[in-house]
């Protein structure tokens, strides 16, 4: 079966279908959209997809937007590597990982993006301060957690996979707003979460993860 994967450079939903593919080691064809030009809105991808989003997953008479979505259809098509745990015990701790991750990080993270990366971006304390700080207590939370090798576990997972690109986000909002606004929470070594950076090592040294990186965050 033929696959094509429709995404966003430097969009984290899209980075997580990417390194699922990576992990799963599935070949695929990409087609990377070009948002500049707002080809997601173009009539030929709207025919695909009328929502006119991102990421979105085509094989054959199946199509499936959405990242989550999307990570649950290919555990079904390419069941190895397990990504969403083989036990109760292992789902639910998944998905605790990824409920905390929407409701908490995901949030405080966009605030931030958008403050950093838009020309017009609030950056007023009463924005940003409070992202900020949700921000520190979510990374010290991983870092007291990370007893193990990987996010939610003794292998990696569906947990590692939706993390992975909010904090390289983070990572790269740091480098943006300048050492002061992040108040030394974070720079590009994570000095302050050393078992996060470990994390973050092993998973960018997992097979294919470097090739699915934002080619826009490299080419600036």
């Amino acid at each position: 079966m033929s696959l094509t994967v429709y995404w966003g450079s430097g969009s984290p939903v899209s980075w997580r279908v990417l390194l699922a593919l990576a992990i799963k080691n599935v070949e695929h064809q990409s087609e990377r959209l070009n948002l500049g030009e707002k080809q997601q809105r173009s009539p030929a991808y709207l025919a695909l997809n009328p929502r006119g989003t991102f990421p979105l997953l085509v094989a054959e008479d199946l199509r499936v937007r959405g990242s989550m979505a999307i990570l649950n259809t290919l555990e079904r098509m390419f069941p190895e590597p397990v990504l969403f745990g083989t036990t109760p015990r292992e789902t639910g701790a998944i998905w605790q990982v990824i409920d905390d991750h929407n409701d908490h990080l995901a949030p405080a993270t966009k605030v931030l993006a958008r403050a950093f990366f838009r020309k017009d971006g609030d950056r007023s304390d009463s924005n940003i301060v409070p992202a900020r700080e949700v921000i520190k207590r979510e990374f010290m939370m991983l870092e007291q957690s990370l007893c193990k090798m990987w996010i939610a576990g003794s292998r990696v997972s569906a947990a590692d996979i939706v993390l992975y690109p909010t904090i390289q986000r983070l990572l790269r909002i740091a480098t943006r707003s300048g050492k002061d606004f992040m108040n030394e929470i974070l720079d590009d070594k994570l000095v302050q979460f050393p078992l996060l950076a470990a994390w973050l090592e092993r998973m960018t040294a997992l097979p294919g993860v470097d090739s699915t990186y934002p080619p826009h965050w490299r080419e600036s």
